[in-house]
């Protein structure tokens, strides 16, 4: 199966129809013009969407059990079924997880493959899990390295697979498992800014105002380890202001919060819960909002930051999230050791009040515009004509 033929297609993959949509859409776009592209993906919200601008096929994974042993022999059973139909020319897999299952699938039937680390997640940050996390990173270089020639025959190849990370710090934890990976790894910073945030007339902090109004702003999953409770905590600080949270329950993840506890924290009269919306800051028109994003979980790049960069909305994130790409000239930085989130929101008050704020969003607005959707996928695509 493993020899090229141009009119085979290409697959694109991910753990939820949601990421394809919303991170891939303009990358798909651009392989229909040329190839013939199919994606394969669970089921979820965005699926009929994501079936309009593709080829779609249900995978049926369970997201819940993914540290499951039998759960994932048989998430892989059925993506070998799938591409074994399929026979693509090359697969582009996205998360954890699923670069796990396509480099063995693709091992096994020698199709050129591109692995996407969008963020090594919470197994990263789990020392519990310490053991399992190096394991898993050292089964994907195995079977991206090799091909199978026969039962239980293996023969090293180093030019069918391609590792794309979002930040330097996973490509450097994943090539300590290995330093073969070097070469075959690039950093390539998300999935791109899409360019309507920079058609839009960007928002403009009232500084007329001593003491504006503020809306601070959550939009991610509704996770511990998405720092969801350390909002709420902090809105009873600043009763004020209003906290606005968009986002979604994920009973996938085991870190998720439960939704009569979110409801009791929810009492504070100045939190407003808006549920999952598509592009959030883009659409909802506010007369000061301040981005907070209080992670510690694994992330590869959180879109949100850049976002907001572009849209010259103020952030106030966790060290974590910075990846260290972002600093504290575009962004307030909380270090939970030294730096509180209070302090932080005290600090941009103050940067309000004095106008040093004005420096800081224009270093964040032109930062924006180095990480703009069209350019991540020309990198992207880059990759894919290396491979073919």
């Amino acid at each position: 199966m493993g020899k090229y033929i141009p009119h085979r297609p290409i697959i694109i993959t991910a753990n939820s129809s949601f990421y394809l949509l919303h991170y891939r859409k303009l990358l798909i776009k651009k392989l229909n013009q040329k190839n013939n592209l199919i994606t394969i993906s669970p089921k979820d919200s965005s699926t009929i969407k994501l079936s309009k601008l593709s080829v779609n096929l249900p995978w049926r994974i369970d997201r819940s059990k993914d540290r499951n042993l039998s759960s994932f022999l048989l998430s892989l059973l059925r993506m070998l079924f799938l591409v074994r139909a399929v026979k693509p020319k090359l697969i582009h897999s996205h998360t954890l997880r699923t670069s796990l299952i396509i480099a063995i699938v693709c091992s096994i039937y020698n199709i050129p493959c591109i692995l996407s680390f969008t963020g090594l997640g919470l197994l990263s940050k789990d020392n519990s899990s310490s053991l399992l996390f190096r394991i898993v990173l050292k089964t994907i270089m195995f079977f991206s390295i090799h091909e199978m020639k026969g039962i239980f025959t293996w023969q090293k190849s180093f030019n069918r697979s391609r590792f794309i990370f979002q930040n330097k710090n996973d490509k450097f934890i994943f090539i300590s498992t290995n330093k073969k990976a070097e070469v075959l790894s690039k950093v390539i910073y998300g999935s791109g800014i899409p360019e309507e945030y920079f058609l839009k007339k960007c928002n403009k902090l009232n500084w007329a105002k001593i003491n504006p109004k503020l809306q601070f702003i959550y939009c991610a999953r509704l996770l511990v380890s998405k720092g969801i409770k350390t909002f709420i905590e902090l809105s009873k600080s600043f009763p004020e202001h209003d906290f606005i949270i968009f986002g979604e329950f994920d009973y996938s993840s085991k870190d998720c919060i439960n939704k009569k506890e979110f409801l009791d924290l929810c009492e504070n009269k100045n939190i407003i819960f808006k549920g999952h919306q598509k592009n959030p800051l883009l659409k909802n028109k506010y007369q000061n909002p301040v981005l907070i994003v209080p992670s510690y979980y694994g992330e590869g790049l959180p879109r949100a930051i850049l976002e907001a960069f572009s849209l010259k909305i103020p952030v106030i994130c966790s060290k974590q999230a910075t990846i260290n790409l972002f600093t504290k000239k575009e962004l307030y930085v909380v270090d939970h050791k030294e730096y509180s989130y209070y302090s932080a929101i005290k600090e941009f008050m103050l940067d309000l009040k004095n106008g040093k704020i004005k420096k800081k969003i224009s270093k964040a607005y032109s930062l924006s515009k180095n990480f703009s959707e069209k350019e991540i996928v020309s990198q992207t695509q880059k990759l894919y004509e290396e491979l073919l």
